[in-house]
């Protein structure tokens, strides 16, 4: 009995010391640092939670993988603060027409009508980087010139919104009728609430004329939207297997469909008779592939809900 204790002691050590060996790793890839022993001690407990979780789910053999990330040693607190999606009641510009066909699969990535992915950090302005995002592109694809406007306006002056505490992009989209968006140059991110600097003499020009709800629950009418521009969205991401996501075709049913989280679709296609979504984020590029995720397309609400609320800006 003594001899099967102290081997159990032993392997306790050494899983330990591989976790915090790991754990020593991932602080180094990712430039972390600590300010106490006790915080430094509280983010290997958290991290090891997800490292067990990481290395049981690639396991399996499935169709997406799971790896370390910057939310590796968040706690659920912190996770959620970024998660602030806040659905809201509006006026619809208008209903895509699905009729339109969309068989053929787009990417609009490599357009030429696409910033880089860029970082929210830790506040919750996943809505403002949403709505940014789909009207550089649409602006773009309208006009011919790929502008990079300013998140920092919309967390500051949309004030039917919460700043890093959340909003919706149909809000953003109807401020953007009365105010001129402004360059990030003119207006950079701070990744904080601030007071609204807005000025309607150092603008760049951009402007919605109104926004389309694209029908929802429906692929077919996403595909066809596609076509023209880009869009919004809006999921659930609050799961650690969307947290933790690296790579491939997510096809996790447990998702959810309760929308905390604003981000982008940017195209679709197929691979091995399986349809998916391409999804643009806004947590930087070492989150998934490079800043995106390939989410498979199902019937109704889709993965995460990503089919519950599409919606697209309409440029000047």
């Amino acid at each position: 009995m003594k001899s099967f204790i102290l081997a159990a002691v032993a392997s306790s050590a050494m899983a330990l010391s591989e976790i915090e060996s790991a754990f020593l790793g991932y602080i180094t890839e990712q430039g972390k640092s600590y300010a106490t022993v006790a915080e430094y001690e509280m983010r290997l407990r958290t991290f090891a939670v997800k490292h067990a979780y990481i290395q049981e789910h690639n396991k399996l053999g499935e169709s997406y993988k799971l790896g370390h990330n910057k939310f590796s040693d968040w706690t659920d607190e912190e996770y959620s603060s970024i998660l602030t999606y806040q659905p809201g009641m509006y006026n619809i510009t208008g209903t895509f027409d699905e009729t339109v066909e969309a068989a053929t699969p787009v990417d609009w990535r490599n357009s030429g009508c696409m910033s880089p992915v860029q970082d929210q950090g830790q506040c919750g302005s996943c809505w403002a980087f949403s709505s940014v995002s789909a009207l550089e592109s649409n602006y773009c694809i309208a006009n011919g010139s790929l502008l990079k406007l300013s998140e920092q306006q919309l967390v500051d002056c949309v004030k039917l919104c919460f700043g890093c505490n959340g909003g919706n992009q149909s809000l953003a989209f109807n401020y953007y009728k009365d105010h001129y968006a402004m360059s990030e140059a003119a207006y950079p991110y701070t990744a904080k609430d601030g007071t609204c600097q807005y000025s309607s003499s150092n603008n760049t020009g951009v402007k919605t004329t109104g926004w389309v709800a694209v029908t929802s629950d429906s692929p077919d009418a996403m595909k066809a939207a596609l076509v023209n521009n880009p869009m919004s969205v809006s999921i659930q991401a609050n799961q650690l297997s969307f947290q933790l996501y690296t790579s491939g075709i997510f096809t996790n049913t447990n998702c959810g469909t309760n929308l905390d989280h604003a981000t982008n679709v940017v195209g679709w296609g197929t691979s091995n008779g399986m349809d998916y979504w391409i999804m643009r984020n806004s947590w930087g590029t070492s989150w998934g592939m490079s800043g995106y995720m390939e989410l498979e397309i199902v019937a109704g609400p889709g993965l995460c809900g990503i089919q519950m609320g599409p919606l697209y800006p309409i440029a000047n």
